[in-house]
């Protein structure tokens, strides 16, 4: 008798779908306020979730999952609160538990993707903007750090042809597109589409190490059906895992073994990987520098060679890393053997990476990663 397969859950949040839609899918339109004030219309925990599409273009529609009467208002907050004191922004709305759930939902695989929004921005004791829908601190900074324009036009270049959401964007070109956005370069995004002027209308993005989507919005139900689809076929990926930080110390004749340590590290996830020759500019206090470096990076990675034990500056570094280790009682130093040498004796009773040969490099690499993750 074949297996059952568990049918897939969406929640659209600020969107309403009602049209046909593949087999073995719910689609539940939801807001996020809390259950206790508008029972019938919040959402359940967000890991609950298969997939989530979260609509941010107003107050109401992220609240309580719909456009509502207030939704074009200035005052949208306290029109709100002045017809029910209950849907005051603070009382309806658990920012924070919401945001934990969202981590959590990450964690677990749900796909999530966040719709593009021109920011509205209300003093409602204090400044408040619809990007707390996102319900995302980086979603939420993206958005904010970009520069969106309501436009109207069909034309368009999908950048990723094969990628799943490929078929929405063509889908653009028939229905037309209402808003594109200008992201800062340095920020670590994929572009999906784009306007004939190089404006996103839609990016891949990494948010809590799992992979995330922004899109401008849907125009049509057509567009929603396939947005939704391509949503609901790619397949749950557990969020990667965080990593601290790490401030490699080694002497100048290890550096090359030190680069692909590095570039090995940031491969797999490590984004703050601390290296001197990087951060050390001419005239810089070296004593400062180590003290910031070990500050910026929760361990300290001391790079073994005949040449680095009899490094003065390796002992400088080392010295400063084993003090931080005795005044914060916890694991900071990380000896890393890369050639057969003698040993400090404060080091001898550690356990240590082996990278002394290039069949030990991957083994010793995933015991390095398994003591930067941030379950240590």
């Amino acid at each position: 008798m074949a297996k059952r397969r568990k049918k897939q859950r969406v929640l659209l949040v600020g969107l309403d779908y009602s049209g046909p839609i593949r087999r073995g899918v719910t689609i539940e339109t939801k807001g996020l306020c809390r259950p206790q004030i508008a029972p019938e219309l919040a959402a359940a925990s967000l890991y609950d979730y298969d997939v989530i599409i979260i609509n941010p273009a107003s107050y109401s529609h992220f609240i309580f999952g719909r456009r509502g009467p207030h939704s074009d208002s200035e005052k949208e907050l306290w029109n709100l609160k002045h017809e029910n004191n209950d849907h005051d922004l603070d009382s309806a709305f658990d920012r924070w538990g919401r945001q934990d759930e969202l981590k959590a939902a990450l964690e677990n695989g749900t796909r999530i993707v966040w719709v593009m929004a021109v920011e509205k921005r209300i003093h409602f004791f204090g400044w408040r903007s619809v990007y707390q829908g996102y319900v995302s601190h980086a979603v939420e900074a993206l958005a904010t750090a970009a520069s969106f324009a309501a436009k109207q036009s069909e034309k368009l270049t999908v950048d990723r042809p094969t990628h799943p959401f490929a078929p929405y964007f063509r889908r653009l070109t028939r229905d037309g597109w209402t808003l594109c956005g200008a992201f800062r370069e340095e920020q670590d995004y994929l572009v999906l589409a784009s306007t004939p002027e190089k404006k996103a209308l839609g990016l891949e993005i990494e948010v809590e190490g799992a992979r995330g989507w922004l899109v401008t919005p849907p125009p049509s139900a057509a567009a929603l059906r396939l947005l939704i689809e391509a949503a609901v076929k790619i397949k749950p990926q557990p969020a990667r895992p965080q990593y601290h930080g790490i401030f490699l110390s080694h002497t100048h004749s290890d550096k090359p073994f030190v680069r692909r340590l590095k570039a090995a590290l940031n491969e797999r996830g490590v984004s703050d990987v601390w290296v001197d020759e990087a951060e050390i500019m001419v005239g810089d206090s070296l004593t400062k520098k180590i003290e910031e470096g070990l500050t910026k990076a929760r361990f300290f990675g001391v790079v073994l060679s005949p040449r680095s034990v009899k490094s003065r500056w390796v002992q400088k570094e080392l010295e400063a890393a084993m003090n931080k280790e005795i005044r914060t009682g916890s694991v900071v130093v990380l000896p890393l053997l890369y050639e057969e040498c003698e040993l400090p004796p404060f080091l001898e009773g550690k356990l240590y990476a082996d990278f002394t040969s290039p069949a030990a490099f991957a083994e010793s690499l995933e015991k390095l990663l398994r003591r930067l993750a941030f379950t240590s």
